[in-house]
C-alpha cells in the first residue's frame, strides 16, 4: 500500500525542482483552473451504474460507457468492474479495469457533453495496478501500462504504480493514486475521451488483469465566441447517438417526429444579436440641377435565413412554424422568428445643388447556436439523440438601420453634369440664320 506521506514528499519533490529550475516528473498533466472553468457533466463518472454487488469481477455494460465501439455498449467483456469494498480505493470508489490493448475492440471511452472545439478541457481520475485474482506478482511489479487520449490532444502513455505486495491466487488490495489529470485542447464538439490498456499479453491473462481506472471528473475552459463568422459560413451541423456520431439527418427524422420528442437548449453564451456591414440599398441620387430636390423614396430591407438542416426540420424557415422541430426552436428560443422579411420603409430624400444623394442599410440579425436532444432524457444514455446547430435569422428584437447619406459628387458625377445638353441640330444648320417661314 502506498504511505499516506507520499502525496506530501511528492509535492516537496516538486517545489525542490522547480527552486533548481529543474522540471518535475511528468507523472500526470498539469491541471487548468480560473475563473472562466466550468465544470463538464461526466455521465456514470464514478462507475456505479448499473449497480452490482460480489468480490469478484462484473461484466455488466457501464451505463453511459462504450467500449470498442462507440455505438452502445460494445463489446460485452470489454472491461469489467470491481466494487469499492473491494477494489482498494481509499474512498471505496467502484472501479474499472481495462481490458486488452486494442483500441478497436477493448478501448473505454464516453463522449463529453457540453464540450464545444477549442475548449480546453482537464479530465481527472485515479488509477491503480489491477486487484485480479488471476495477476501474478510478476504481471504487477512494475506498474501496468495504459492509455488517455481526449479527440484533439495527444495520447498520454501512463503507467500506474507497481503493486510489490500482490499475492499469488488472491485478490490485491491496490496502489492508488488519487487526482491524475490529463488536459487536452477539444478537436471536435463531444470529443471522446478514451482509456486503452497497454498491457502486453504475456503479462494480461487472457485481457483479466487489466490496470484499474476510478472517479472521472472533467473541467473546461470553453473557447471565446468568434463573431467573424459571416452568416453564409456557419458551422456545420452534427448529431450523435450516445458516444456514436451519426449523419445529422438521422437526427433530424427523430426530432421531426413529433413536437414533443426532442427539445432545443440554445448555448446562451454563442447566441447574439448583431448588426450586418451597412450596405448601399438602391440608386444614388445625383442633383445637377440649381436647385435643392426633394422626393419620397421607397427603401426595402429584405432579410432570409441561414442554416444547413435537412428541409424535413422546417429550420430555417422550410415547412414553416408548422414543423415539430420549429416548434421545439421557438419554445427553448423564446422567440418564433420571421425567417424570411421585407419590410419597406418610405424616406424622403432632399439632395442640394451638387450633391450625391444615397441611403445605406443595416439589417439586424440575431444567431441562435444550440441542440436538439431526446426529450425526457432516456433511462439509457446510449439511446439519446443530441443535435448540435446554428441558426442565422432576421432578428425580432433588433430594428434595422437605415442611414440617407448626401455628399459632393465624384469627380465622373461632376463631369456628368457638366456635360452638354443632348439636342437635335438646327435645321438650317449652326451657322445659319432662321428663317421667318414657319409655315413649312
Amino acid at each position: 500500500m502506498t504511505s499516506p506521506h507520499a502525496p506530501v514528499r511528492a509535492a516537496v519533490a516538486g517545489a525542490l525542482l522547480l527552486a533548481l529550475g529543474l522540471a518535475a516528473p511528468a507523472t500526470a498533466s498539469a491541471q487548468i483552473t480560473g475563473p472562466d472553468t466550468k465544470p463538464v457533466a461526466v455521465i456514470n463518472g464514478d462507475f456505479a451504474l448499473p449497480a452490482f454487488t460480489g468480490t469478484g469481477p462484473n461484466w455488466t455494460a457501464v451505463q453511459g460507457w462504450s467500449v470498442g465501439s462507440t455505438n452502445g455498449s460494445g463489446t460485452f467483456s470489454g472491461v469489467a468492474r470491481y466494487a469499492g469494498t473491494v477494489s482498494g480505493h481509499p474512498d471505496g470508489k467502484t472501479a474499472v479495469m481495462l481490458r486488452l490493448p486494442n483500441a478497436t475492440t477493448h478501448s473505454f471511452k464516453q463522449r463529453l457533453r457540453g464540450v464545444r472545439a477549442g475548449a480546453q478541457v482537464t479530465v481527472t481520475f485515479d488509477d491503480s495496478p489491477s486487484v485480479a485474482a488471476v495477476c501474478t506478482p510478476a504481471a504487477l511489479s512494475q506498474g501496468q501500462a495504459y492509455i488517455v487520449e481526449g479527440d484533439g490532444g495527444q495520447a498520454d502513455a501512463r503507467t500506474t504504480a507497481p503493486d510489490p505486495d500482490k499475492k499469488p491466487g488472491v485478490l490485491g488490495t491496490g496502489v492508488w493514486r488519487t487526482g491524475q489529470s490529463y488536459t487536452f485542447t477539444a478537436g471536435e464538439h463531444e470529443p471522446l475521451l478514451t482509456f486503452t490498456s497497454q498491457v502486453p499479453v504475456a503479462d494480461n491473462a487472457r485481457g483479466d488483469c487489466g490496470p484499474l481506472i476510478a472517479d472521472v471528473r472533467a473541467t473546461q475552459i470553453p473557447p471565446p465566441v468568434d463573431k467573424t463568422i459571416p452568416k453564409t459560413a456557419l458551422p456545420a451541423s452534427q448529431a450523435f447517438y450516445g458516444n456514436d456520431r451519426r449523419p445529422v439527418a438521422d437526427a433530424v427524422n427523430h426530432c421531426a417526429s413529433a413536437p414533443g420528442t426532442c427539445s432545443f437548449t440554445p448555448q446562451e453564451a454563442y447566441s447574439y444579436t448583431y448588426y450586418e456591414p451597412a450596405k448601399v440599398n438602391g440608386d444614388t441620387y445625383i442633383n445637377c440641377t440649381r436647385n435643392a430636390l426633394t422626393r419620397d423614396r421607397p427603401v426595402t430591407v429584405a432579410g432570409r435565413s441561414y442554416g444547413d438542416l435537412p428541409v424535413k426540420a422546417g429550420l430555417p424557415g422550410g415547412a414553416g412554424a408548422a414543423s415539430s422541430m420549429a416548434q421545439q426552436f421557438a419554445t427553448g428560443a423564446g422567440t418564433a422568428p420571421s425567417w424570411v422579411t421585407s419590410i419597406t420603409h418610405n424616406v424622403t430624400e432632399v439632395a442640394q445643388p451638387a450633391e450625391a444623394s444615397w441611403v445605406e442599410t443595416q439589417a439586424g440579425r440575431r444567431r441562435t447556436e444550440g441542440w436538439f436532444i431526446t426529450s425526457p432524457a432516456p433511462a439509457d444514455p446510449h439511446t439519446e439523440w443530441r443535435l448540435y446547430t446554428v441558426l442565422d435569422y432576421p432578428a425580432t428584437e433588433l430594428s434595422d438601420r437605415l442611414y440617407q447619406r448626401t455628399g459632393p459628387m465624384t469627380g465622373s458625377e461632376k463631369q456628368r453634369c457638366q456635360s452638354n445638353r443632348p439636342a437635335a441640330a438646327t435645321p438650317v444648320g449652326a451657322d445659319a440664320p432662321a428663317g421667318f417661314d414657319r409655315a413649312s
